[in-house]
């Protein structure tokens, strides 16, 4: 990578123009590239880490397409805030100490305050699901409650989500305001699959479908990620 490209970003002092932290996210800064398979791929600019959880919200410049942008990484999803993806310097600079923080404390931290109007009409925010979800089943945490939902991409929330952060594998439920309707995902080692257990248009149907459905489907996803572990064993041996 361009050395001189490379200082220009270090020039960018992050920690005077972004709070050191936003909510349990601290501020990190992160220059390093990413590279896969012996290419470099990525220039990381900085990261805001909540070591609670594991998610991250970072800044950086693709080597490619020199454009630079802001990734979202929630364990069970990864994903661009499309307002910030530019291939100009001094813009996105710009968007990213007028916008980040709020964003950031908006969407990822005090969560619960901006889920839309439509979201709460559905219903997804009157149901007791206290009652009956748990926090932690095996080796998978609740990292997102209905309650508390996050805005993803393609016009969905993520409304539930079980995760383990070392296998990278976990189970999450979504509702697509656009369709009107609840899907569900999981992932084993990051590798992702459609759940079909939880498909449903109205809140009744996905109630019913979580509290009956909700162990079994985490229990066949512990075997699945326990077989991949054994295959992946098997064939560093």
């Amino acid at each position: 990578m361009d050395k001189t490209l490379i200082e220009t970003f270090k020039q960018w002092n992050i920690t005077s123009v972004l709070p050191l932290s936003v909510g349990a996210f601290q501020l990190l800064e992160v220059f390093d590239v990413v590279s896969e398979q012996g290419v470099e791929k990525e220039f990381c600019l900085f990261r805001y880490l909540n070591r609670d959880n594991g998610w991250f919200v970072k800044a950086v410049f693709n080597l490619s397409s020199h454009e630079f942008s802001v990734r979202v990484n929630i364990g069970m999803l990864e994903f661009s805030l499309i307002e910030f993806i530019t291939d100009k310097w001094e813009y996105f600079q710009q968007m990213v100490a007028s916008r980040l923080a709020s964003i950031i404390d908006g969407h990822y931290v005090h969560r619960e305050k901006n889920v839309m109007s439509i979201v709460r009409e559905k219903g997804i925010t009157k149901v007791n699901w206290e009652s009956f979800l748990p926090t932690q089943y095996k080796s998978f945490r609740r990292d997102i409650s209905p309650t508390s939902a996050v805005q993803i991409i393609n016009g969905s929330y993520m409304i539930l989500s079980y995760y383990d952060v070392i296998t990278r594998s976990g189970l999450s439920l979504m509702y697509n305001l656009l369709r009107d309707d609840f899907f569900a995902e999981q992932r084993v080692y990051n590798f992702p699959n459609l759940v079909h257990d939880f498909d449903s248009s109205t809140i009744q149907d996905v109630q019913r479908a979580v509290q009956s459905r909700l162990i079994g489907v985490l229990d066949e996803l512990e075997q699945t990620v326990q077989a991949e572990q054994m295959t992946r064993d098997e064939q560093n041996m």
